[in-house]
């Protein structure tokens, strides 16, 4: 009795020996420089995370000073002007869409056993092009991943002229000096005059004093065009002479109040949720202002915090899902929900007897079939 008793325990044992070396051919680790020796008999894999596409447009308003604002109340009488160069900028509008690319800080070594029993069934593994694994023992299709190659444009609208044209025209004038010579012949005195020509720079006071009359000799010109002095009939090309007159006195009036230019730009962000960072300063404005952006999610508190380690058995993730805010200046310009991978829970799914299959965008386990 005592023998049966020995002997049905040694075929329990040797069955449960066999299976464990039919079965445990696979150990999966997270790789690092500590667990993973040389000689290792296996691959690399990655769990695919989630980045952000935001695109952005604004509108920066630029003040920039006039080159005679210093003389524009005593030559014009003006007293509203803009002082000192300044920027200003707006956000008009923001929108964000998401791709998928291989987590970096989350790569596991799959390895193998060093010898396999003669029955033991053989592992196959289906990667996607993110080197994420795609399936487990199954040969169904799967989806490729879509990687997605953005260049940064940035696009620049303005029609207007950052400079002031007629500042530059009036760079010189014309100074006249008269010599006077005394002749002495006899008792007879003559005075001769002689006129010295020549170009002399001139200066912001003389630019300043020129520009005005210019402006004088604009509005009499306006003047007497609206008012008939010329005795001929225009027709409707008054108006058009009329507006190229005004246009010509606002360019020299701006030469004192200075410019105003508004700018339509864009910006693209990539930008890659972290776990502990649920709001992140995404762009900053010359002016102080700033883009930021606001993550909240609902992390479900029963998962493990960190992944458990199973013997046979493949990491994987459980996304999460996320709201997404972009904000600026207290105004929200866009409110989102994505899914975003590494803000999940990585844990542990088993190989025996197993066939798996995975998504190939968020790295969650999609099917799962026991043999």
């Amino acid at each position: 009795m005592k023998k049966q008793i020995i002997l049905s325990c040694l075929l329990v044992a040797s069955f449960i020996l066999s299976a464990t070396t039919v079965y445990a051919q696979v150990i999966s680790s997270r790789a690092d420089d500590t667990n993973i020796p040389n000689t290792a008999n296996g691959f690399y894999y990655s769990l695919p995370q989630t980045v952000l596409k935001i695109d952005l447009v604004f509108e920066k308003v630029e003040s920039i000073k006039g080159p005679l604002s210093d003389y524009a109340k005593e030559y014009l009488g003006l007293i509203d002007i803009i002082s000192s160069d300044k920027s200003e900028y707006k956000l008009l509008s923001a929108d964000v869409s998401s791709f998928y690319e291989a987590d970096p800080n989350q790569i596991f070594f799959v390895q193998f056993a060093d010898e396999r029993e003669k029955d033991a069934k053989s592992n196959k593994f289906t990667l996607t092009d993110l080197g994420g694994i795609s399936s487990y023992n199954s040969d169904d299709a799967q989806l490729e991943s879509v990687i997605i190659d953005e260049t940064n444009v940035s696009y620049i609208y303005s029609d207007e002229d950052k400079s002031f044209p007629y500042y530059s025209q009036y760079n010189k004038k014309k100074k006249t000096d008269t010599i006077i010579r005394t002749i002495n012949i006899d008792t007879v005195v003559i005075d001769r005059f002689l006129f010295k020509t020549s170009w002399v720079d001139m200066t912001t006071a003389d630019k300043a004093k020129e520009a005005s009359l210019q402006i004088e000799k604009l509005r009499e010109s306006r003047y007497n065009l609206i008012s008939g002095y010329q005795e001929v009939n225009y027709g409707t090309s008054i108006i058009y002479m009329d507006n190229q007159l005004r246009e010509m006195e606002a360019e020299y009036l701006e030469l004192f109040t200075g410019k105003t230019i508004k700018t339509l730009d864009s910006k693209t962000i990539y930008y890659v949720p972290e776990k502990k960072t649920s709001s992140s300063e995404i762009f900053d404005f010359e002016d102080d202002k700033s883009v930021d952006i606001i993550i909240t999610t609902n992390v479900n508190k029963n998962l493990p915090d960190s992944p458990v380690f199973s013997g046979n058995g493949i990491f994987y993730r459980i996304p999460v899902a996320a709201t997404i805010e972009i904000n600026s200046n207290n105004t929200t310009h866009f409110s989102g929900r994505f899914n975003v991978n590494q803000l999940g829970t990585i844990i542990t799914a088993p190989l025996t007897n197993m066939q798996l299959q995975f998504d190939s965008e968020t790295g969650n386990l999609l099917r799962i079939v026991r043999e």
